[in-house]
């Protein structure tokens, strides 16, 4: 972060201050921990903190000065306002109007880290790039990341996670994109929001903060999407399968350890692979070509950078071990990310036994029964030869894949885990095998992993 005036700041968030001072501001932070010399201290309040608590704290680890939602005692210059959260939101904001920094939204149902991943790796070919952190893809998070900017960028991919209304629109606003992706509409919270049309309502509240000649790049092959109105922004669509693409992915094909395929592009063909699996992620490189492409990134150029592509862990990773190929795919799933897994196993493994080792899809609602049977039925559909489901329907899966199958309820981690293993030590699990790893983070499905592992390895 380059240095801003505590007088700027006030003005920028509205806040008033008794004892202001003209300091220069060479950090913000939220966290005492980490908090340095000069930083401005603001006091987030959450469910189960307030940081109003630590502002001695703050102060005696170096805090210039300190926002507040009430009066407190300090030493240093206090801002009061009416929302901490909102004057993080609000810094962010005006700090981003100090900078040139050309900047690229991206929110989806799926796909949306390992787009922001491969769209960097695209640009970085030309430019100097900033790309969320971790998964600072939040109301909180996001402004954080805003805030390690400096004149040295040229370019932020900023990823914009939601669950509710609203939050897309707060990001968006913070931001301001030039360019906006959009790479699909899943099912992803739709027990929070209630439909796929409401959860396309939602990540459309991005236009909320494009720029007046600000880009939307959309995935063509969703049907949301396709069809979503913008009054007033031009769509620009890549993808595999839709009519009136701007950019198409043909000749697809997935091996143990990569996809290869070509791009249509103006009248002409270029060749290409990248080191991941699946026709989703295909779909992400699209998105993030066509991206380079607003910027003078050849495809050529995008696709040396996608070679290199390093996929975030737990996210479709390949593995070999003892000749049986491991597919790690357990940072996050929903009904949309398990049909794609599914699929890419059945597409890569043709000719050889795949089984599959399921964990719950969380944050589903009341869609939860029906969807974890379809889960079942997608197995059965994609010719998987048996399957292992662990969580709260463990009924609903075992309904829509009755055979070849076990279900397991959610607090019989152990026993699901033993099952796995004496399968495998019975002679189930061979060399030449397929075997998917995939359930929400919060099913600890590593823990599958690691002790299959164990088990192949002994």
């Amino acid at each position: 972060m380059k240095e801003l005036l505590l007088k700027d700041i006030i003005k920028a968030i509205n806040a008033k201050c008794d004892n202001e001072k003209d300091i220069v501001i060479t950090g913000v932070s939220t966290d005492t921990r980490t908090i340095k010399q000069g930083d401005l201290f603001i006091a987030l309040v959450g469910e189960k903190f307030d940081g109003h608590s630590y502002i001695d704290v703050a102060v005696k680890n170096g805090a210039a000065a300190v926002v507040c939602s009430r009066s407190v005692e300090a030493d240093v210059p206090v801002l009061i306002v009416e929302d901490t959260l909102k004057a993080l939101q609000g810094i962010a904001e005006y700090y981003l109007t100090t900078l040139d920094v050309k900047v690229v939204g991206v929110t989806g149902s799926n796909g949306k880290t390992t787009t922001r991943d491969m769209t960097a790796a695209v640009l970085s070919t030309k430019y100097k790039v900033y790309s969320t952190a971790k998964n600072f893809n939040n109301e909180i998070g996001l402004p954080k990341s805003v805030l390690e900017l400096d004149d040295s960028y040229d370019i932020a991919v900023l990823e914009m996670g939601m669950n509710h209304f609203g939050e897309i629109s707060s990001l968006t606003k913070v931001a301001k994109p030039d360019v906006a992706i959009i790479t699909n509409i899943g099912k992803a919270h739709i027990g929070n929001l209630g439909s796929q049309e409401n959860i396309l309502k939602a990540k459309l509240e991005i236009l909320e903060g494009l720029k007046k000649d600000g880009v939307l790049v959309l995935n063509g092959d969703d049907k949301f999407l396709f069809g979503a109105y913008t009054e007033g922004i031009k769509k620009h669509f890549v993808g595999v399968s839709a009519d009136n693409l701007e950019l198409r992915a043909v000749n697809i094909k997935s091996t143990e350890d990569k996809t290869e395929f070509s791009v249509v592009y103006d009248g002409k063909k270029y060749d290409g692979s990248i080191p991941v699996l699946g026709v989703h992620n295909v779909l992400d490189s699209l998105l993030a070509i066509y991206t380079g492409l607003r910027f003078g990134v050849d495809i050529d150029s995008a696709f040396r950078a996608l070679g290199g592509y390093k996929s975030v862990g737990m996210r479709c990773e390949s593995e070999a071990i003892g000749g049986i190929t491991l597919v790690k795919d357990y940072y996050n799933s929903s009904p949309d990310s398990s049909r794609v897994a599914l699929q890419t196993l059945g597409d890569f493994a043709k000719g050889k036994r795949k089984i599959a080792l399921l964990g719950e899809m969380l944050e589903l609602g009341d869609y939860s029964k029906a969807e974890h049977e379809n889960l079942g039925k997608m197995c059965v559909k994609n010719e998987i030869d048996y399957a292992f489901f662990i969580g709260a329907d463990f009924d609903s899966f075992k309904k829509g894949m009755p055979e070849n199958s076990q279900a397991f309820s959610d607090n019989q981690r152990e026993k699901m885990i033993k099952a796995v293993c004496d399968y495998y030590k019975n002679g189930n699990i061979k060399e030449g095998d397929a075997v998917l790893i995939k359930g929400s983070r919060g099913m600890k499905m590593e823990e599958v992993y690691t002790a299959l592992k164990e088990a192949i390895e002994q």
